[in-house]
């Protein structure tokens, strides 16, 4: 296909591990056969550390890493990259467990998952007032120094804003969408997703949101359409946001898709509806890729 992708968010790592799929061929969102199809594929896999975890973190981490890196990275093709991330910190109990996951190849952390950790609150979190932790504030502090992207869509609002403060590097959310409270205009107003003040924070450090996919943080209807996609797309390009979107569709973490989208092998047929809608090609090289490559290349 003509468009390369780069893709800040999926899952698909979990189903590796523990499912045993295939990452050449599988039923998921994701596998190789269709990435390569496009002119170039960049995804990013999370290690996803899910609440049931919580005691054995480090080590749940470090497996999924392992699956990256023994049945993943060397399966991969010239057009298809692969880079890790980490979806809850839970198994980060050091500044030395930190360093450790760099040199394994991680290059993007959410502090947490939905709900509050060591170093951060959620999304979920009922006490509006608890933010970072002290730890987190040095957790927040080594990432910067070793250039690791701090990733805040999980994280509560008082949480953002204290990555906002603590953090001198661009700050991405890796799979969020508009929430646009701040302008009384309700795109899709949950918890998950990013109010318009947050994303000028976030376009001011230089960092990018990654559109998720989910229905549930496209409208509040719980089924949407590449429509929806392209509606929040275009909410952050009325802000300016035009070199701070991109692509994070949390693929194989997400019960389902927008209409139309049935895995990466669909991504185009946003870009489609872009270039039908008259945005350029320059443009639309942004929002697909782009602007996520340019924002990492610069760490």
């Amino acid at each position: 296909m003509k468009y390369s992708i780069f893709d800040t968010h999926c899952d698909t790592l979990c189903s590796v591990l523990d499912y045993g799929k295939s990452i050449v061929m599988n039923e998921c969102h994701v596998d190789i056969e269709r990435m390569k199809k496009y002119e170039q594929y960049t995804q990013v896999f999370a290690c996803f550390i899910d609440p049931v975890y919580k005691s054995c973190a480090a080590d749940r981490t470090l497996n999924l890493i392992d699956t990256f890196h023994n049945t993943v990275s060397d399966k991969l093709p010239d057009n298809v990259r692969g880079i890790l991330s980490i979806e809850g910190g839970e198994g980060i109990y050091s500044l030395a467990h930190l360093r450790n996951f760099y040199r394994l190849g991680v290059r993007i952390i959410a502090l947490t998952w939905n709900f509050s950790n060591h170093i951060a609150s959620g999304a979920l979190e009922t006490d509006e007032t608890r933010g970072l932790t002290e730890f987190g504030k040095l957790v927040v502090a080594e990432m910067n120094r070793l250039g690791i992207f701090a990733d805040v869509s999980h994280l509560n609002d008082k949480s953002f804003y204290d990555v906002a403060e603590y953090s001198n590097k661009p700050i991405i959310a890796s799979h969020s969408n508009a929430r646009a409270v701040c302008r009384s205009k309700a795109v899709c107003p949950v918890e998950r997703n990013l109010t318009d003040d947050q994303f000028e924070i976030i376009k001011k450090s230089g960092g990018c949101v990654g559109i998720n996919f989910c229905p549930d943080f496209l409208n509040e209807r719980g089924k949407a359409d590449v429509e929806d996609i392209i509606r929040h797309i275009e909410h952050f390009m009325s802000l300016g946001g035009e070199d701070n979107v991109g692509i994070g569709a949390d693929f194989d973490g997400i019960d389902s898709t927008p209409d139309g989208i049935n895995g990466v092998e669909d991504i185009y047929k946003i870009f489609d509806r872009l270039l039908q809608k008259g945005y350029t090609e320059n443009q639309i090289e942004k929002i697909s890729h782009k602007n996520f490559e340019r924002i990492l290349r610069n760490a």
